[in-house]
């Protein structure tokens, strides 16, 4: 509880620190950007005191949009303002949770967005630290998470990434104590706040598949999955079927969105080179790893890996959009390198591998 306790303390203290510099406006963690006149004008319709960013803004702006009208009852005003409608309202816990279910108006979602933010990566550290305790390691290495930059980033841009590592760690945890049940509906919360979390959810699966039982696997993997079809199925009854689903702009070819970003790096960038080169060699000393290191966590962040490869240069050029998609593998990277103490994983016993084709 302390390194919780630890953790929304070194949350707070970043907020805090940004809310001083603005004068208490908490509208500069909505991210809305002067260079996106569009959603700006949305939002300065319904934040008078609105400080936007420079550029473009940040994921932010999206997640309020969405907080607005999370059930999509009136998309006409609120999603159609969205860039890409379809895969931002893909992502809607976070939004659902801080618009109240559709009951809060737009000053009070600029604080609950906050408030999620800084409780998930107070939450998410502290269910870390007891990950960390369950692998024989020392507790403190529940500030994997909190100190996470990927995750504090997401934090000071209104993202989801945060509540939804939270919710990967929760089912982490659930792992250990073995309930499938619980970590299939952890499971379904993250894929819910960020789809891409189905990845921990297969990797996940797998683990269960191997030292549990089949059903139990069977349960991980489909309720996430099936939670995700049926909001998308949701989604095209609101916006239409016309809508169209290409909306992903953030994967491409292996290795083509790094390649491109390393030449653009080469021109000096010298702190994405720096952050872009660790990003790889981490992934690459991960898959080492897990093959000596069979734990849980280090199954929910394996399928970060093949996705990275296939992200798109512009996921892979800044330091900060790369830390942040990637994100999970370096709290597990940490973990299973650091907190896995003497400990081995659980081995796979005759009587598991006899009740899982049972």
């Amino acid at each position: 509880m302390v390194v919780g306790l630890v953790g929304l303390v070194l949350a707070s203290g970043a907020i805090i620190r940004n809310l001083v510099v603005t004068d208490w406006n908490a509208t500069i963690f909505v991210a809305f950007g002067e260079g996106a006149p569009e959603t700006l004008a949305y939002g300065e319709a319904r934040l008078p005191n609105l400080e936007p960013r420079s550029e473009m803004g940040h994921d932010g702006k999206f997640f309020f949009i969405q907080a607005n009208d999370p059930w999509l009852a009136d998309p006409a005003d609120n999603a159609s303002v969205l860039d890409r409608p379809l895969y931002r309202s893909q992502r809607m816990f976070f939004p659902m949770l801080a618009g109240g279910f559709g009951l809060f108006g737009p000053e009070t979602i600029v604080w609950t967005m906050l408030i999620l933010n800084v409780l998930a990566l107070g939450a998410g550290t502290w269910l870390t630290a007891l990950v960390a305790k369950e692998m024989g390691g020392s507790v403190w290495w529940g500030l994997a998470f909190g100190l996470n930059v990927g995750l504090v980033s997401e934090m000071l841009v209104g993202g989801a990434g945060a509540l939804a590592m939270m919710f990967v760690m929760a089912a982490v945890l659930a792992v250990h104590r073995g309930s499938a049940a619980s970590v299939a509906v952890l499971l379904g919360a993250a894929a819910l706040t960020r789809e891409v979390m189905l990845v921990s959810a297969a990797g996940l699966a797998w683990w269960w598949w191997r030292r549990r039982d089949r059903r139990g696997a069977i349960l991980i993997a489909m309720v996430p999955g099936v939670a995700v079809v049926a909001w998308a199925v949701y989604l095209r009854f609101r916006l239409g079927w016309h809508a169209g689903s290409a909306q992903v702009q953030e994967l491409g070819l292996p290795f083509v969105g790094f390649a491109r970003a390393f030449q653009l790096w080469i021109q000096g960038y010298a702190v994405n080179l720096m952050a872009g080169v660790a990003i790889m060699m981490l992934m690459v000393l991960f898959l080492r790893r897990l093959r000596i290191s069979d734990w849980p966590v280090a199954w929910a962040a394996a399928g970060f890996v093949p996705v990275a490869v296939l992200f798109t240069r512009q996921v892979w050029f800044s330091y900060f959009d790369i830390t942040r998609a990637v994100a999970p593998l370096i709290t597990a990277f940490l973990l299973v390198v650091f907190a896995a103490g003497r400990r081995e994983p659980y081995p796979v016993s005759d009587a598991d591998t006899v009740g899982a084709s049972s």
